[in-house]
């Protein structure tokens, strides 16, 4: 049958069953507002989906294709999960190094496969524990991480070579996050080639979304390629950076928004490193996405796949790629589920079913969100049942034993054809606006970011946004909460502590000669991961390392104008 055939022969099918079948229907039981079936990002979620609802020039090959082929809709490995499946990551630090270290190895001993140090607020803005801004802060949002000492202390016990990757969320330490590691392997007795860091490093999200920014952001997008080209030359099998869209998500920029931000905040980067000579297939297969989309399952599922079909296009014919793994973009997620403070053990049900729209839109690695995280840090407990979400939804009921399970679905294929569409649009607004800087400097990337958090807020206040036993389903019973867990009291006088005894032990004129080195290449345009390499391994504090690097870069000044 000719497809203009089928085409109309459904649309008649069509009316003839809203007609037939639906209006009677809806006439006895009417529906909720349209508002009810509005998706974050904007989308007014259909009654049903056909094949109606795919573009009129749809192309399987084009725009689908097949599992580990391009353009990557329906994922990146050929066989889904059934050879290898995704990472499981937990991402955790409290207290003092030596607490963070028992943790991690119960983390290792119930199956975790990454670990990123969760670091105190200090050490992400660059302060050491007995600086007078850290007071207060030490150990209380991560574990404080001042210098490789602390890093030996993290992993006493623990090779890096034992977990499939590790690394640290420090987007504005970028070379001295990655010299900690590079120097606890040879510590360890590793070559670089015996294990995997995996960094965020994206430190263009943190002016507009989470505020862990240190310096201008010219300096921030020359430390942060700096380590995608030091691994380009020595480690390509490390992930040096992950572009965040959760962060901007969460903020408010919703899932198209914050992908497209995310996007042009990648080509910011790209752009650098292309002029600094390297290739884009020395630089994007070194490159993941941090998506995020924690409103809604199938948006969620399509968002993941608009996101590679974009990305595999924007390598090939922007860029001109050549090299399949640049255009095959490695995702990781972090599974929320919009976690409450009320009835804490309702997250257990919204955090699986974030993990499993993940899955299913076939994500490389992925942490997730622990049921008391809206208490507390996360106890014993909660991080154990964080890791078997993951391991059920691995290895029983079936989900994965075909790859890409949703691909096909009317619903998924419009939904990703619209998300597409919706990035794309967005980017291109970006661009025009003069790219990823330009609009952290205009503040156009901060109005796009509230103007989502005032609608998400308004939604929810209105009831449209349900979240049960918050607005909707309340409970009139006093009800137990999940026992909150407490850092270490001790962290800030432990790392005083450590932090005397390291300076009494070094050799103060090797830290002097490097830190000066440190400067020397900040002043001209040399990679700051060799210098920032000597200072770590002469135990050079962060504290020291990142006053050297003020000094020569001056410090970022927020607009304080709303």
């Amino acid at each position: 049958m000719a497809v203009r055939e089928l085409t109309s022969q459904l649309q008649r099918a069509l009316e003839q069953w809203q007609r037939d079948v639906l209006e009677p229907f809806l006439q006895a039981y009417p529906e909720r507002p349209e508002e009810h079936y509005r998706t974050d990002n904007g989308i007014t979620m259909q009654r049903v989906y056909t094949p109606l609802d795919l573009p009129e020039d749809f192309d399987y090959e084009r725009d689908l294709g097949f599992p580990g082929a391009f353009p990557f809709t329906r994922g990146i490995v050929p066989n889904g999960y059934r050879s290898r499946h995704h990472v499981i990551k937990m991402y955790s630090g409290l207290g003092s190094p030596e607490h963070t270290n028992r943790r991690f190895r119960k983390l290792l001993e119930w199956g975790a496969e990454e670990i990123q140090i969760a670091a105190d607020l200090p050490t992400q803005v660059g302060y050491d524990s007995d600086h007078i801004m850290a007071t207060g802060e030490v150990g209380r949002t991560g574990t404080a991480i001042c210098s490789l000492r602390d890093m030996e202390v993290v992993f006493d016990g623990i090779p890096l070579n034992s977990l499939q990757r590790v690394g640290i969320l420090g987007n504005a330490i970028g070379p001295i996050a990655l010299a900690w590691f590079i120097a606890l392997g040879e510590k360890q007795g590793l070559s670089i080639n015996d294990y995997v860091v995996d960094l965020q490093n994206d430190p263009l999200k943190e002016y507009v979304a989470r505020g862990t920014q240190i310096f201008p952001v010219e300096a921030a997008v020359r430390m942060a390629c700096d380590v995608v080209e030091w691994c380009a030359r020595h480690a390509p099998h490390w992930r040096p950076m992950d572009l965040c869209v959760n962060h901007l998500n969460a903020a408010g920029a919703g899932s198209s928004w914050g992908t497209a931000f995310a996007l042009a905040n990648g080509l910011a980067y790209i752009d650098e490193l292309l002029r600094r000579g390297l290739s884009i297939d020395e630089i994007a297969p070194l490159l993941a996405v941090f998506a995020d989309e924690r409103e809604e399952f199938f948006v969620a599922v399509a968002n993941l796949r608009a996101l590679r079909r974009i990305w595999a296009r924007m390598m090939r014919d922007r860029f001109g790629a050549k090299d399949p793994r640049s255009m095959a973009l490695e995702i990781t997620a972090y599974a929320h589920g919009r976690e409450t403070r009320a009835e804490p053990l309702n997250n257990l049900a919204r955090i699986a079913f974030g993990c499993l729209a993940y899955y299913m839109g076939g994500v490389q690695t992925l942490y997730n969100a622990s049921f008391d995280e809206a208490l507390s840090t996360p106890s014993d407990l909660a991080a154990l049942l964080a890791i078997r979400m993951q391991q059920i939804l691995r290895e029983e009921h079936g989900f994965f034993q075909s790859a890409d399970p949703l691909g096909g679905s009317y619903l998924v294929e419009s939904l990703t054809f619209r998300c597409e569409t919706d990035i794309l649009k967005a980017l291109q607004e970006i661009e025009a606006r003069g790219g990823a800087i330009a609009c952290i400097r205009n503040g156009f990337t901060r109005s796009i970011i509230a103007d989502g958090a005032i609608r998400r807020q308004q939604r929810t206040n209105e009831g449209a946004r349900v979240m049960v036993g918050v607005n909707k389903y309340r409970s009139t019973e006093s009800e137990p909460q999940a026992s909150a867990y407490r850092p270490d009291e001790d962290a800030e006088a432990i790392q005083r502590d450590r932090l005397a005894k390291l300076r009494a032990e070094r050799d103060p004129a090797r830290v002097r000669r490097a830190l000066e080195d440190v400067r020397d290449a900040a002043r001209g345009k040399d990679n700051l991961v060799p210098p920032v390499l000597e200072a770590v391994k002469a135990e050079a504090t962060l504290g020291e390392i990142c006053d050297v690097l003020r000094d020569v870069f001056g410090e970022f000044e927020p607009d304080t104008s709303y």
